[in-house]
């Protein structure tokens, strides 16, 4: 009865340790579903630069100009976009300047079909670059069109990294505005 009380315990503590990574708003859906927008946005990584006009605006142009112009690299990852009510979203971890040290989401809005949820983040982000999930403040930032939402996380603060952070940020902003 000692052992299957400590090993409880021990699972409790794992589960609830690893909720508590900041950045990973909705935590990766089920293998179970399919992973559409990882397989779209993976066949279709490009590794010049791409034109703003050649991609759609949907959340695969998105992957597509930010791969080609700001050196994101990896597997993206699909997320659970409900949680903040966005119709999609997904993740890529990767390095920069030698380091194995970014985390990016992107997320896309259904602008004509947006919850209370959807509102409540785009409206707090708009106003203070953050936004208030469960209990903590997570750093993002939106597209001027208002369609998308980026968490970017870099745990290095060199002045590259620093410099390459506001580079991913400006293109993603620009990103559709028209």
């Amino acid at each position: 009865m000692k052992k299957i009380w400590i090993i409880s315990v021990a699972a409790l503590l794992v589960v609830s340790l690893s909720g508590c990574g900041v950045g990973d708003v909705g935590g990766p859906e089920s293998s179970a579903a399919p992973n559409t927008n990882s397989q779209t946005a993976s066949s279709a990584i490009l590794s010049d630069k791409v034109k703003e006009s050649s991609v759609e605006d949907n959340l695969a142009g998105l992957q597509k100009y930010l791969v080609g112009d700001a050196s994101v690299s990896g597997t993206p990852e699909t997320m659970r976009a409900d949680f903040i009510g966005a119709k999609s979203g997904v993740r890529y971890k990767y390095g920069y300047n030698g380091k194995d040290n970014v985390t990016l989401e992107l997320y896309e809005f259904d602008l004509s079909n947006l919850n209370g949820t959807a509102k409540g983040v785009l409206s707090e982000t708009k106003k203070s670059g953050r936004f208030t999930l469960m209990d903590q403040k997570v750093d993002a930032v939106i597209s001027d069109s208002g369609k998308y939402l980026m968490i970017l996380k870099d745990t290095s603060r060199d002045d590259v990294n620093v410099s390459y952070a506001k580079q991913v940020k400006n293109l993603f902003r620009g990103f559709k505005k028209d």
